[in-house]
């Protein structure tokens, strides 16, 4: 299990809920995906993989944590299992599936995070490259670096479920060698509030523009960066940093 996820596993589904705008953002930006086959690197919860099944895409869902793994089994039991949906084990950088494998991958609710440096990203991003066929999708959804940096953050929103009363509470401290320390706590939102698990993750920050010149040189030729699921225009306070890059 890796660092990040310590602890939070069964939690996990209760607070980092699946976005609801992101079918209709692909839909948008791309175009109707019946028939498309997709990655969805690191799947979580698999809602959005069973959402994207359901509506007629092919879909690998990949996760490298078993117990999510076993939930998005679980969810995807929940209406009737879509024949084009698969689940398979594997870590980000070890991605199944052969050259052109696909017409988009998705790396959604800052699963890269779990990349340690560039080097990491930048075999990523290559490996992204290889699996999609000419003119395919790469869509990823991180954590604005660039607002964190440099609008010096150094605490972010609360993850709060008040149906099951759990809340966790992440604070920020920049290291000298650049990287950043989350430090998170999770807790019962009761009188009698109980820290349940704390934790310190180690996240190397990665910037826009390292983002756009590494899918460059792994050979993307359009890359679009929005701030929202919504579509808006990313810009350096946005609150997450999303974008879609187009295989050449």
């Amino acid at each position: 299990m890796s660092d990040i996820m310590y602890g939070f596993i069964d939690y996990y589904a209760t607070l980092v809920q699946p976005s609801l705008g992101m079918v209709s953002f692909l839909t948008n930006e791309i175009g109707n995906l019946s028939s498309a086959h997709v990655l969805d690197a690191a799947c979580g919860g698999g809602e959005l993989a069973h959402a994207l099944a359901v509506s007629g895409s092919v879909v690998t869902a990949v996760e490298s944590e078993q117990a999510l793994l076993k939930n998005a089994k679980a969810y995807s039991m929940k209406d009737k299992v879509p024949r084009a949906l698969q689940f398979e084990s594997a870590p980000l950088l070890e991605l199944p599936g052969k050259p052109g494998s696909y017409h988009v991958m998705l790396c959604l609710n800052n699963a890269s995070s779990v990349l340690k440096d560039e080097s990491e990203y930048q075999s990523f991003f290559k490996q992204a490259a290889t699996l999609l066929n000419k003119g395919g999708r790469l869509v990823m959804q991180l954590f604005n670096y660039d607002m964190l940096l440099d609008y010096k953050v150094r605490e972010l929103p609360d993850l709060v479920n008040e149906e099951t009363g759990i809340r966790v509470q992440r604070k920020l401290r920049l290291r000298n060698d650049g990287y950043l320390c989350m430090q998170t706590e999770l807790s019962l939102l009761r009188i009698d509030a109980k820290e349940l698990t704390k934790q310190e993750i180690v996240i190397y920050p990665i910037r826009r523009l390292q983002i756009q010149k590494m899918l460059q040189d792994a050979g993307f030729v359009v890359v679009d960066f929005y701030g929202s699921v919504e579509g808006t225009t990313w810009q350096e306070d946005s609150p997450s940093t999303l974008f879609l890059a187009i295989r050449g």
